[in-house]
């Protein structure tokens, strides 16, 4: 975690927490500005995502764009929000093209 929060040029941050008689620990690493979240982009263009994560991954990146086309005015939110309700378990939306040329794949031919 500490290798991938130097990469994105960010910090890693520790979470534990005890539930009954067992501890958990959680870390966590957050793009927050312009140069990680590129860093971030260029990472997961080198390494995608195999699962529905990639679909929001995608979906996260064109918010990004929606953003920085429209800078000075919040124009681009509404779309955003609705982008925004199909993340995660709320997803109804699901393609899988992006795994035909999965690098994975490609390693193994």
């Amino acid at each position: 975690m500490s290798k991938l929060a130097e990469y994105l040029g960010v910090n890693v941050y520790s979470r534990s927490r005890t539930v009954k008689d067992k501890d958990f620990f959680s870390f966590t690493v957050v793009s927050h500005n312009r140069d990680s979240r590129l860093n971030l982009i260029n990472y997961f263009n080198k390494f995608p995502l195999l699962s529905s994560k990639y679909l929001d991954y995608k979906d996260w990146v064109y918010i990004l764009e929606l953003q920085k086309a429209n800078s000075l005015t919040t124009s681009y939110l509404d779309k955003a929000l609705k982008i925004r309700t199909d993340y995660n378990s709320t997803r109804t939306t699901y393609t899988w093209n992006h795994l035909k040329n999965c690098y994975l794949i490609k390693e193994n031919k």
